[in-house]
């Protein structure tokens, strides 16, 4: 066990970080308990002390990155900018920019992709955090919108197929190109509004 010298995080604090680091590199699927306790320096049973199971320490691994992401998004000053500004901010924020991006795309997607059944926990706070963007970037869009939902819808298709093609590199620049969908799309409904 390698643990960093003066590392003042409690046990259970070491082992999220460890295992949020381990599951967007690797996948959850493709670590083990003993990797997440090696990695985070602790012993087997202060894992078992804090989490039931590996699925209960992934599930506290993708409730802590749902509430931070969706804090972050909260945070994002909004003030005084365009509709345009505040969605096109978005897909900067969500593709990393600013900290360094997830090497495989969306994490929450990824992450509801992991268990055998699409089904279950993880898959349930993955549609929880889902929802909760759509209704991020429906308070986003200018409320005289008539057609605001369809357009939150379009824009977090835009935003996932940004993180997953982040990942694929299918597409050359999938930002810009996600960036440049979404600023048509708002240009032509609002035109036609």
């Amino acid at each position: 066990m390698q643990t960093e010298k003066g590392d003042k995080r409690s046990g259970r604090e070491r082992l999220i970080a460890t295992a949020r680091d381990l599951f967007t590199r690797r996948g959850a699927s493709n670590v083990g308990i003993n990797d997440v306790t090696d990695t985070a320096g602790v012993a087997k049973m202060t894992l078992y002390n804090n989490f039931a199971s590996k699925e209960a320490l992934t599930l506290a691994v993708y409730e802590e990155m749902t509430q931070a992401t969706l804090h972050d998004l909260r945070d994002m000053a909004t003030a005084g900018q365009s509709e345009e500004t505040r969605i096109l901010e978005l897909f900067d924020q969500l593709s990393g920019a600013g900290r360094q991006a997830d090497p495989r795309g969306c994490p929450f997607i990824h992450a509801s992709l992991q268990p055998a059944e699409p089904a279950g926990p993880i898959h349930a706070l993955v549609r929880s955090y889902k929802r909760a963007l759509r209704e991020h970037v429906l308070g986003l869009l200018d409320q005289r919108r008539p057609d605001r939902a369809d357009l939150a819808d379009q824009i977090v298709i835009l935003l996932d197929g940004m993180a997953t093609e982040g990942y694929l590199g299918g597409v050359a620049h999938p930002k810009t190109a996600a960036k440049r969908a979404a600023a048509v799309l708002l240009r032509a409904v609002g035109a036609a509004a």
